[in-house]
């Protein structure tokens, strides 16, 4: 097959549910990607969990709901679903494999289709979306590399799922649903309650597209893009007239006043389907020629026979010349190819970390790799990596022996094609980011890339911090340090970890950014469900697995196998403990990785980080059983053991030789050394959070109604409680110089430590994210109003926000004058802590 398919690893499973595993086919927005085979040799995409998502019962239950709708979806225009299993360790999801390029890889490769094959694929899409919501269900990501385009019409993936992931409580901080070039207004302000007249919106934006080779709505950064699109009419320029009352009807501001799908289907029908058209294929006779060469070229059908793993036609070694420009092969110049400038696609932008310029005149990289297509890739262009280039292929390419007229099809000739256009794009660079961003403030026109370092933005991006071109004195790297951010090129969750100048980042790998630049040291190779930086290490999990990298360089030190799927990470003493489904202990070595003892009764009824088996001192603290065990960190001798019951317990806290923690509506205080309960408060509703001790005897936690509790923590005497909104969090409370803050819901509230009375309160535009981080006199709280808040710890007022292209994930991190925080916009910030996106430090 001529679709590239990466060899699996020994990390990757050799079957899932009744499939057979052949090849990965890349990481999507839920989790990894295969290619699968049924035993009667029926081909699947089959789509892989992140673990994050697999512990959170609500995506299950939706993620069931969801797919159970998606498989009656049963339209031509559709990739079947043909099998699923929520209920399983690792949840996944098969479709229907379709070798076929995207939207997005057939204009950046051939450029915008004429009108009527524009009019040809909006009227597929269409009848997909009527498929898709006669079942109930809203795609909520209509976007170019969601539309694969076959010779016989387009197919719509990825529907159905997004809706799953959108209500789970995992969205604030893990998951990214929807594209900001592509989706409705009513879709940028709640994504939980459109309907499907919001669907209707996107498909006007894929008509653009389509006919244009830009997004109606490209800001210069995701941000931007949103605010244009709740603002600004379209970007229409370069649409052919006799399209625009329909792009104009579909992206009405009104839900209401957009046509249904099937209304559309009924305008395109006479342009489609007129006396005399299509007679013999009609179908295909809507696409241009090279278009359908792209087409044939992914079905394997020319350029020769590759096999699994190897690349697709087209590619054009390193030193060897491209090939000879003839009938239907477009002349490419000498030089490796560079991808041409895609659309914005907001979120979805691909590479950014690698510095890849993009100018027109070659193929594009594409955004999250498509669920359906191993062959999304461009040609020359490692699909793992974005960069290239790659082995030539085994065998020519067939040419082309019909041509276009009008946008139809006709026997004739051979004939050649035009050569691609070969003028560079002006493109906006950000620092870590080569990408074109939009357009706006632009580059000058002949940029050139330097190896190992990216692109000096233009005036306009100036908070952006210029990463320089050769390294710089630690001394006076630090003098003139500015803001910085960096783009991923897939979704960033979690809280970010700084240790030794370098401030790590789980976006399916962990990602090394240092701090003084902005610039990426490295990544690891693998996918990270669990993270755990300590020590000069950074310790993690790709399920089966458990490696470890020096900090400083990510040189693997070793590497071990578990006997499980690891949920969870901690470290201490020289030791790692991993947490593994099923209930499992496994400590190892943090120098050699080897085997220092493992148990197996910690079985639990939710098996997630928050719960999972943790470090204290020199013993290891699980539950299991409806029992808080404590064992020896070296030996693994049973220490103490203490029922706690089946309410699952807090991350249990440490404090001078004594163990608090809460299960249910108790708050426990433990003896470390013999497990004998010191004292017992028994509060009237469920506490979720771990306790908070402060510097002067006191215990601070939060129920679920949000009643802030301060105990003594000597005896478990109340002193004082205090009443907020009502929170679902977990995220404990924060005590810092003599306050003690709490979110509840769009709220934070500051009381005083000794007394319990309210000092201030601040309320943003959407429900806190993660818990606040405060130091040095400063509050920084990330909102699902897309915004990274700073307050005056002493007052509560605003110094200074700043707002992303998506919302904070995880919880913002405080260090030696700088803020760090992870956006749903695929972005890392760094800040000022005192002066937000200040160019200077006092």
């Amino acid at each position: 097959m001529a679709e590239h398919v990466d060899q699996l690893t020994a990390h990757d499973p050799r079957r899932i549910g009744p499939f057979e595993v052949l090849g990965r086919l890349g990481a999507g927005g839920m989790g990894l990607v295969y290619l699968g085979r049924s035993s009667s040799g029926r081909r699947v995409a089959i789509k892989t969990v992140r673990g994050e998502l697999a512990e959170d019962q609500l995506f299950r239950v939706r993620f069931a709901r969801e797919i159970s709708a998606a498989r009656t979806v049963s339209g031509f225009y559709t990739a079947a679903v043909v099998d699923a299993d929520a209920d399983a360790p690792v949840p996944w999801l098969a479709t229907a494999y379709i070798p076929a390029p995207s939207l997005e890889d057939l204009v950046a490769e051939c450029g915008p289709l004429p009108p009527g094959a524009s009019r040809w694929l909006i009227a597929g899409i269409a009848e997909a979306l009527q498929s898709i919501h006669a079942a109930g269900l809203v795609h909520r990501d209509l976007k170019p590399s969601n539309v694969l385009v076959t010779e016989d019409g387009p197919r719509v993936i990825d529907f159905g799922i997004a809706a799953g992931v959108s209500h789970t409580r995992l969205t604030m901080t893990n998951v990214a649903v929807g594209t900001p070039a592509y989706m409705s207004p009513e879709q940028a302000r709640d994504s939980r309650s459109v309907t499907g007249a919001s669907d209707v919106f996107s498909l006007g934006s894929l008509l653009v597209f389509a006919a244009t080779g830009h997004a109606p709505y490209h800001g210069v950064n995701p941000v931007e893009t949103v605010f244009m699109l709740l603002r600004e009419a379209p970007d229409l320029s370069g649409l052919p007239p006799e399209l625009a009352p329909l792009v104009k009807a579909c992206m009405r501001p009104a839900a209401e006043r957009r046509p249904t799908p099937a209304q559309i289907q009924e305008e395109l029908a006479p342009h489609l389907y007129a006396s005399g058209a299509g007679e013999d294929d009609d179908s295909r006779d809507w696409l241009p020629p090279v278009a359908l060469d792209l087409i044939d070229r992914r079905r394997g059908r020319r350029g020769g026979s590759v096999s699994a793993g190897s690349v697709q036609a087209g590619a054009v070694p390193a030193g060897a010349p491209g090939p000879q420009a003839g009938p239907g092969v477009p002349a490419l110049p000498q030089a490796a190819p560079q991808p041409v400038q895609p659309p914005l696609q907001g979120v979805q932008q691909q590479g950014a970390q690698q510095g890849i310029p993009h100018q027109h005149g070659a193929p594009q990289v594409s955004g999250t790799v498509p669920t359906h297509v191993a062959a999304s890739a461009p040609s020359g262009l490692d699909p793992r990596t974005g960069v290239g280039p790659l082995p030539a292929p085994a065998g020519p390419v067939a040419p082309l022996v019909e041509r276009a007229v009008g946008g139809r099809r006709h026997a004739a000739g051979p004939q050649p094609e035009p050569p691609l256009p070969t003028a560079p794009t002006p493109v906006v660079q950000l620092v870590g980011n080569a990408v074109p961003i939009g357009p706006g403030v632009r580059a000058a026109d002949t940029v050139a890339p330097t190896h190992g370092a990216e692109q000096v933005p233009p005036p306009g991006t100036d908070w952006v911090r210029r990463t320089p071109q050769a390294p710089q004195p630690a001394a006076a790297t630090s003098a003139r340090w500015r803001p910085w951010r960096f783009r991923m090129s897939n979704d960033v969750w979690g809280t970010p970890q700084v240790s030794d100048g370098v401030l790590f980042i789980t976006s399916f790998e962990v990602h090394a950014l240092d701090i003084a630049t902005g610039r990426r040291r490295f990544k690891t190779r693998d996918v990270a469900w669990a993270v755990s930086v300590a020590d000069g290490r950074v310790h993690a999990a790709d399920g089966p697995h458990l490696f470890t990298l020096n900090s400083a360089d990510g040189a693997e030190r070793w590497r071990t196998t578990l006997d499980g799927w690891t949920y969870s990470l901690d470290t201490g003493g020289g030791a790692v403990v991993a947490g593994t489904r099923g209930g499992g202990v496994q400590v190892h070595s943090a120098i050699d990785g080897s085997e220092m003892w493992q148990v197996k009764d910690a079985q639990q009824e939710y098996e997630n980080q928050l719960a999972g088996p943790c470090v204290l001192g020199d013993s290891v603290y699980y539950y299991g059983g409806g029992r808080l065990r404590a064992l020896d960190l070296t030996t693994g001798l049973p220490r103490w053991s203490f029922p706690v019951g089946e309410d699952v317990p807090s991350h249990p806290v440490l404090r001078q030789g004594v163990l608090h923690l809460t299960s249910g509506t108790r708050v426990l205080a433990l003896d470390e050394a013999s497990g004998e309960q010191r004292w017992r408060y028994d509060a009237p509703v469920v506490l979720f959070t771990p306790p908070t001790p402060d510097d002067r005897g006191t215990l601070f936690v939060a129920d679920y109604v949000g009643t802030v509790l301060a105990l003594d923590a000597a005896s478990g005497a109340l002193r004082w409680q205090a009443r907020t909104g009502g929170r679902q969090g977990a995220d404990p409370v924060l005590a810092v110089d003599g306050s003690v803050l709490v979110g509840s819901g769009d709220t934070v509230y500051a009381f005083d430590a000794a007394n319990g009375d309210e000092r201030w309160r601040y309320t943003a535009r959407g429900e806190l994210t993660g818990a606040p981080a405060a130091a040095d006199g400063l509050v920084h709280l990330g909102s699902r109003d897309h915004s990274l808040h700073t307050l005056d710890l002493a007052t509560g007022r605003l110094r200074w926000k700043l707002d992303t292209g998506g919302e904070i994930t995880g919880s913002p991190v405080a260090f030696e004058g700088r803020v760090f925080a992870c956006s749903k916009d695929r972005c890392v910030y760094a800040l000022d802590a005192a002066r937000g996106t200040a160019t200077s430090r006092d």
